[in-house]
């Protein structure tokens, strides 16, 4: 699996598919942190939630780079379906890491904070950071080609999910107390907020992981029931 992890990195790189979604991360950074001093634990927040939306169209392009027969060769080499679609998604965590480093430390080297990030609050940004960008490539598993043929229908459906993923919370306030469970089928990409943005950033004891256990829960189900459904439409 660790040689499909690399020839998927090293074709999407000679694919330049990589260019459109990682550039706009960059630019969405820099352009963020155009005026300093910045507040730390809000920034993180809000750069959490881009990362959430750029490995949504990281991995729709990483599961677009095979042709069929590339595929199924490839499948044939794993000797199963499972650990190709493993790696794929392995191949896009990996890029998502790499670009949680860069949004984590470009405004600490660059000064753009007004304090410095306490152990704390780098952990907890950190973490939110990587379960935003496994939650994105979950929810982009399901309209990637692999699950999707028309690509009007996914790529409309992605972006629906995501802006309602994002206004969640907004929706959840309106809705009447006997819909608001409705609000826990959608991605939970908002659901730290509320939590960051409230905490002081003290100590570790002082904010809830329940927002934090849930999105890995979801993540965890949707990247599963993933894996089992491109084994099915194989």
């Amino acid at each position: 699996m660790k040689d499909v992890i690399q020839y998927s990195l090293h074709d999407y790189v000679r694919s330049h598919k990589y260019f459109p979604p990682i550039s706009t991360f960059f630019v969405l950074i820099l352009v963020f942190y155009t005026y300093k001093p910045n507040p730390i634990i809000d920034s993180y927040a809000i750069t959490a939630l881009f990362l959430f939306v750029i490995s949504t169209w990281l991995c729709l392009s990483v599961l677009s780079l095979d042709s069929p027969v590339q595929r199924q060769l490839m499948i044939l080499h794993l000797g199963s379906s499972y650990r190709y679609y493993l790696a794929k998604l392995l191949t896009v965590a990996l890029i998502a890491a790499l670009l949680t480093v860069f949004a984590f430390l470009y405004p600490i080297i660059f000064n753009m904070f007004s304090d410095s990030v306490s152990p704390a609050v780098g952990f907890i940004s950190f973490v939110n950071h990587l379960l935003l960008a496994v939650l994105g490539i979950g929810v982009a598993g399901f309209f990637s080609k692999v699950m999707m043929e028309s690509a009007i229908n996914a790529y409309g459906g992605l972006v629906l999910t995501i802006i309602l993923s994002i206004a969640a919370l907004g929706i959840e306030n309106i809705l009447p107390a006997s819909f608001k469970y409705i609000v826990w089928l959608l991605p939970p990409a908002t659901i730290t907020q509320r939590q960051l943005i409230q905490w002081k950033g003290e100590s570790l004891s002082g904010i809830s992981y329940l927002p934090f256990l849930w999105i890995m829960i979801y993540a965890g189900v949707i990247l599963l029931l993933f894996l089992i459904l491109a084994k099915r439409r194989r």
